[in-house]
């Protein structure tokens, strides 16, 4: 009888360590694979803190580009508004004038008038 519960209690104890190796190696594994997304997680973490850097850097950067444009823009407008006038100091004032400028205004190009040739032929 003692014979039968030795061996009960061997068969036991082997299939216990063999569940334990098994668990342990999982759990190795486990804490392997837990090891490498902590890593990846850290790399991932500083690209973006590299990658809002620079976002920053690249803002600062427009920001000041977009005060220089419009400190110009408003120094060409200033100068637009002082050297150009609405009313203008020449009026056109001759009849023939005034119909010419409407003529091609209104796409009638007046033709040429056949001049004589004065200069030499080719030879």
């Amino acid at each position: 009888m003692w014979l039968y519960a030795k061996a009960a209690i061997i068969a036991v104890l082997s299939i216990a360590l063999i569940v334990g190796g098994w668990k342990a190696a999982t759990w190795r594994l486990e804490a392997q694979a837990a090891e490498v997304l902590r890593l990846e997680l850290r790399a991932e973490l500083e690209r973006r803190v590299k990658a809002d850097a620079d976002r920053l850097s690249l803002q600062v950067k427009l920001s000041e580009a977009e005060a220089r444009v419009g400190t110009g823009v408003r120094i060409v407008t200033k100068t637009i508004k002082q050297y150009v006038k609405d009313t203008p100091d020449c009026r056109i004032t001759s009849p023939a004038v005034i119909n010419g400028l409407r003529d091609l205004r209104a796409g009638n190009v007046p033709a040429a008038p056949a001049q004589p040739a004065t200069g030499r032929a080719a030879p």
